[in-house]
């Protein structure tokens, strides 16, 4: 869709390419408004400071979501426009990067100490946050360059033929390293859906020797899995949404605004809506919420814990053990 700018008397892209639902827009921005005056609450008032990313990728969802309905209100600023789809498009990658987090602070926690291995894990325990927030990391800078070079043509193209057909042809390199930062964010939640997955499954079977309340740790399941499983579907709809040129891509997708909200506003706000119910605040103790983790400390503090239970953790424990490690024990009796 396209306008006529009496100013410059040339027409200007209208980048939405339907009418966006100026009501949709406001409820939108309401409603992200007061989640994230919600979250902040937690964050302080538990004092979540390892939950930051969290923090940045809500409050850039809030200016996204204003920003919106800016947008929507005067559809020829490309400025609001280009904020609201830059701060929407990348404020999922900080969503994640708090889901690794809290599986990081979780295993700490809860993971038996003969268990903190590569093995066990499938990642090296004290690498778990810098692996996967560093991957995380490189496909947000990924697609910060695409949406860069998409928005340098949205915004400085001042071309008195320009329309939508040929600002999408000079943005195809863009959306290309665009959707590649998009790839690359799914198969990072991907792998740590795996992993996470496969953790709080292995770990019913440590409940003899758990350092807390097992109904309450293992609660942050449901944050962790159900958050990355969310962002994760929404990456693959962001991917397939982007590329929406005439030659390859679903261009159904980008040209109805109701596929917007229901594949991208409202999964996003069912994370917002997940972390709310089971804060990870609420169930870690205060020595793991932390900016950092005194890795050392923990594990201190683990093996102080289980020697305090006595035998029945013994006996836990040895289920778990090799034979080698039997016929050691052994020859310490003799």
């Amino acid at each position: 869709m396209t306008n006529q700018c009496p100013a410059t008397n040339h027409l200007v892209l209208n980048p939405y390419v339907y009418d966006p639902n100026i009501p949709l827009a406001i409820v939108g921005a309401i409603v992200f408004i007061l989640i994230a005056l919600f979250s902040v609450y937690q964050y302080i008032r538990h004092r979540s400071w390892f939950f930051w990313a969290a923090i940045i990728g809500v409050l850039m969802l809030v200016l996204g979501h204003i920003c919106r309905l800016v947008s929507a209100l005067d559809e020829n600023k490309d400025l609001p426009f280009l904020i609201s789809w830059i701060m929407i498009l990348l404020a999922p990658s900080f969503l994640a990067a708090a889901c690794y987090t809290a599986f990081s602070r979780v295993v700490w926690f809860s993971c038996p100490t003969y268990s903190l291995n590569f093995k066990t894990l499938w990642c090296f325990p004290r690498w778990i946050t810098p692996t996967f927030v560093v991957f995380d990391l490189f496909s947000f800078l990924i697609q910060l360059v695409g949406a860069s070079q998409i928005s340098r043509n949205y915004d400085h193209d001042e071309s008195p033929e320009r329309n939508i057909g040929t600002s999408e042809r000079k943005a195809s390199p863009g959306r290309i390293i665009l959707v590649l930062g998009l790839v690359l964010q799914m198969l990072c939640f991907l792998s740590f859906s795996i992993i996470s997955c496969r953790y709080f499954y292995m770990s019913r079977h440590w409940r003899a020797i758990d350092l807390g309340d097992m109904k309450l740790w293992r609660k942050l399941s449901y944050t962790i899995n159900l958050s990355s499983i969310i962002i994760a579907l929404r990456a693959i709809y962001r991917t397939m949404e982007i590329p929406h040129d005439k030659d390859y891509g679903l261009i159904y997708l980008q040209s109805h605004e109701w596929c917007f909200w229901f594949f991208d506003a409202v999964p996003i706000l069912l994370v917002l809506l997940v972390f709310a119910i089971w804060h990870p605040g609420r169930y870690l103790p205060r020595t793991y919420t932390g900016l950092a983790l005194d890795k050392g400390r923990a594990m201190k503090e683990k093996d102080e814990i289980s020697s305090m239970n006595g035998a029945p953790i013994q006996e836990a424990e040895l289920k778990t053990f090799k034979p080698e490690d039997f016929q050691h024990s052994a020859a310490n009796r003799v």
